[in-house]
């Protein structure tokens, strides 16, 4: 998947692909919620991020988390999501990462792979490799500067 650029039609895209799945949330306002549903050793959204365990991508120096990434229930986080991300090419941005999953895939019958997460998450899991499989064998894109989210992440 060639990286994405960001645009206003692109996010407004990627807010009705995840509107299904729980939405998304400003990055500030899912920490909060975070803070206020864990208990005993909390762990921050900077942190989860960072680790790589949930993505978010950037819009307007905001960052945006993709909600279908935590149990609804009680904000833990969702081990598919985890399992999924974990396939694709870790040199993507979030807003790569998040483009990927609100976008209909060839390996999914032309079915978004987050409208999939529930259902059949082992075919995500493949689809998500067989890319990663292909990225590897393309050439690696320059680094970028850092983003907001890795430097947010940074003060973790």
């Amino acid at each position: 998947m060639t990286p994405v650029t960001p645009s206003g039609p692109g996010f407004v895209s990627l807010l009705g692909a995840f509107r299904a799945s729980g939405g998304t949330a400003p990055g500030d306002i899912v920490a909060r919620l975070l803070a206020d549903h864990q208990t005993g050793e909390a762990i921050s959204l900077a942190k989860l991020v960072h680790c790589g365990q949930v993505f978010g991508f950037e819009w307007r120096a905001s960052l945006w988390i993709p909600m279908f990434q935590f149990h609804a229930a009680d904000l833990t986080v969702a081990t598919a999501a985890q399992v999924v991300r974990a396939e694709l090419p870790g040199i993507w941005s979030g807003w790569t990462v998040a483009t990927w999953f609100a976008t209909p895939n060839a390996w999914l019958n032309g079915h978004r792979p987050v409208d999939r997460m529930e259902s059949d998450v082992a075919a995500v899991v493949q689809a998500a490799r067989t890319l990663a499989s292909d990225e590897r064998e393309a050439v690696v894109p320059p680094p970028q500067a850092p983003t907001q989210t890795q430097e947010l992440a940074a003060h973790a």
